[in-house]
């Protein structure tokens, strides 16, 4: 359908510091309830595949819309968690450590492949953007190389899609508990470990996450207690069909975190593993199809960092 529009243009705000901005060009704003805007922003809703910071756009050609993608490769909602994200990259970085945030699966390029596919020249075609404020170097070099002729965005995109505002609406945990799972029964210093497996529990329980352990919370552990096996063991299993998430760390071999791995994977639930920096994990554990992420750290701190960045994400 041919859309008949007027459309409000402002060119480049010399207020705002782009982090890219080819010669010669210039991104273009439109009011938010810009009819193309709105088909953009119903692109990154039902196409967008990174759920952290989805970008939609259309192609526009003679008033009508004829090609639409999002970022994340097009794949629409999915879950992942961004090595990006858990490690803090500054904007516009570090896009080479996360398979779903190279830059061929950024909307533009997603946008002209799906324009190409069906076999819509996008000569002369603008773009209209919902979910970003600006368009990184590959991005402007597959529009340009497109022959598309003008990037819109929202009038306010660089406030209303600012890394922190779009942070504070896609960063919000639908998780309600988490089972800490690690050694016990064969670690060095079981104390320091514990204590350890208390600040995993903490920074669960700030995010609104109830943390089970299993020194502090199962009463039968044959650690503390010289408990019977098979309670353990039915205690240990429950957990890990109980609870959302099973958050385990795997720097030491442990025969029980093993098999507590495979039971929250037999309960449909998904696993964040942890290790220390330097030490070996099983190749069993990490291949394990429940695991969503699996980091390194080299403290504590470091640890828990790390862990909120990835909860935050599930």
């Amino acid at each position: 359908m041919v859309v008949s529009v007027s459309i409000t243009v402002i060119m480049m705000n010399p207020n705002i510091e782009y982090p890219y901005m080819p010669t010669g060009r210039h991104i273009k704003y439109v009011p938010h309830d810009h009819v193309f805007m709105q088909a953009a922003a119903q692109a990154r809703e039902e196409c967008a595949g990174d759920p952290s910071y989805p970008v939609g756009a259309v192609l526009v050609k003679d008033g009508e819309v004829v090609a639409r993608a999002g970022n994340g490769f097009n794949r629409g909602k999915q879950v992942h968690v961004c090595p990006r994200i858990v490690l803090e990259c500054p904007t516009g970085t570090g896009y080479d450590l996360c398979d779903l945030h190279l830059s061929e699966g950024h909307s533009e390029p997603s946008l002209m492949k799906v324009a190409l596919e069906e076999g819509i020249d996008p000569t002369g075609c603008d773009v209209y953007m919902y979910g970003h404020w600006w368009a990184c170097e590959p991005c402007w070099q597959a529009l340009i190389d497109s022959g598309v002729r003008d990037l819109y965005v929202t009038e306010d995109a660089h406030d209303r899609f600012s890394r922190d505002k779009v942070y504070s609406q896609t960063m919000s945990t639908s998780l309600k508990s988490a089972y800490i799972a690690g050694p016990i029964t064969n670690v060095e210093n079981f104390s320091e470990q514990a204590a350890f497996y208390v600040a995993l529990g903490d920074t669960c329980e700030a995010m609104g996450i109830t943390a089970r352990i299993p020194h502090r919370d199962n009463s039968m552990n044959e650690t503390l207690s010289g408990g019977d096996p098979s309670q353990v063991y039915a205690w240990a299993t429950g957990e890990c069909e109980n609870n959302d998430v099973t958050v385990a760390e795997v720097s030491v071999p442990s025969l029980g975190t093993g098999g507590e791995l495979v039971e929250a994977h037999h309960c449909g639930k998904p696993i964040i593993l942890m290790s220390k920096k330097g030490s070996k994990v099983s190749r069993f554990v990490l291949g394990n199809p429940a695991v969503v992420y699996h980091f390194e750290y080299d403290s504590q701190e470091d640890a828990c960092r790390k862990l909120k960045n990835v909860l935050k994400q599930l």
